[in-house]
């Protein structure tokens, strides 16, 4: 699929693919992993300079004013190159401080002041119709936050943290510091070096002025920006794909068996033809739902239908790159290994295809009662 692009697209996508270039590659996520690092930190003050952050905000609030389709082509061309940056968890971070109700000016310089904000919000795992549940309680006669929440990427290396919760049942979003009394972090490493945590909130005090706002409007802004993190999620395990594909493609072309190029022989070009219709279909999809969602149209299941779609598509690519690759290709000092993990991570974030699919079933299927 060819997008048509604007040339201040173009230039954001050819900016991204440089800066992926330079400050990315199989072979540099490989280091950061063996070393136990999980954010690069040369990679994201050079993100954080280019103003990728404030994407999604608006110019009077000092943002780029751009769309989820934008920072998407910034987004596959980092995913091509594994760059290893909490992106969209920041960017999605901001874009619900600038949407979520009157203190909206001191929550956004509160967020851009911190280096690394991550949301903590219910996991997908948990049932996802709607707006997902938290199980985080806020206690308005105390102003304290208690409660456990799993699978937080990137809470190891953020210095702030922006939760959803309940407060009697009312969405309640607020600000926590990484060092807030009370706040406990557990963290499990990824096959590719990310981390997933665990995090325990022991009647955790919230300043009023942490406190951004709470009711229905909140309630909408979580759930928009739960897509947000989906669907940027989703933008780079395309990037992943297109990788994999494009490297198995230069080795099958090099690789020889039988005097021939193994690229020659009919039923791996059938494998890798069917990889190629795989991410074409995936990409197609992903930037009409990325469109839509910036043009306000996108129902909530089509969110779960790219994830679904493009984690099922991504993985069956990465696995046969690492099929056709044959024996090297399941060691780890090969690059394509790196790709296959780092597949393997993202497919699962929030939310994994069994997820996605029963989320979509529960959003477009009527509820049919069974008489007997």
């Amino acid at each position: 699929m060819d997008l048509l692009l604007n040339e201040q697209q173009m230039l954001l996508r050819d900016a991204a693919a440089k800066l992926g270039a330079s400050m990315g590659g199989p072979r540099r996520a490989r280091r950061l992993r063996d070393a136990g690092i999980e954010v690069d930190d040369e990679a994201w003050n050079q993100i954080v300079r280019a103003g990728w952050l404030s994407a999604l905000v608006s110019e009077a609030n000092d943002g780029l004013g751009l769309g989820i389709f934008d920072l998407g082509l910034a987004l596959e061309e980092t995913g091509k190159q594994i760059v290893m940056t909490p992106v969209i968890e920041t960017v999605s971070a901001i874009w619900a401080a600038t949407h979520a109700g009157a203190q909206v000016s001191s929550a956004v310089r509160r967020v851009l002041n911190a280096n690394l904000v991550v949301p903590v919000t219910a996991p997908s795992a948990q049932r996802y119709s709607g707006v997902a549940s938290s199980s985080l309680c806020f206690d308005s006669k105390t102003s304290t936050l208690a409660g456990i929440i799993d699978f937080v990427p990137f809470a190891a290396a953020a210095d702030l943290f922006l939760v959803a919760a309940n407060a009697n049942s009312i969405p309640l979003l607020c600000l926590v510091p990484r060092d807030a009394p009370g706040l406990s972090i557990v963290s499990t490493r990824n096959v590719d070096g990310s981390t997933s945590s665990t995090l325990s909130f022991a009647d955790v005090a919230i300043a009023s002025d942490n406190r951004i706002g709470e009711g229905g409007e909140i309630a909408a802004t979580v759930g928009k920006m739960q897509e947000l993190l989906v669907l940027g999620t989703s933008v780079e395990l395309l990037g992943v794909a297109q990788a994999a594909l494009d490297m198995t493609l230069a080795y099958i072309k090099l690789r020889e068996q039988f005097g021939k190029a193994i690229g020659s022989f009919q039923a791996l070009q059938h494998r890798v033809v069917n990889c190629y219709v795989d991410v074409e279909l995936n990409r197609s999809l992903l930037f009409r739902v990325l469109a839509a969602w910036d043009a306000g149209t996108c129902h909530p299941a089509m969110v779960s239908a790219v994830k679904a779609r493009v984690g099922k598509g991504a993985l069956n690519v990465v696995r046969s790159a690492l099929q056709l690759h044959g024996a090297i290709g399941y060691t780890d000092e090969h690059d394509i290994g790196v790709y296959y993990k780092r597949a393997v991570a993202l497919a699962s974030k929030y939310g994994n295809e069994i997820t996605h699919v029963g989320r979509f079933s529960e959003l477009t299927l009527p509820m049919q009662s069974v008489t007997r």
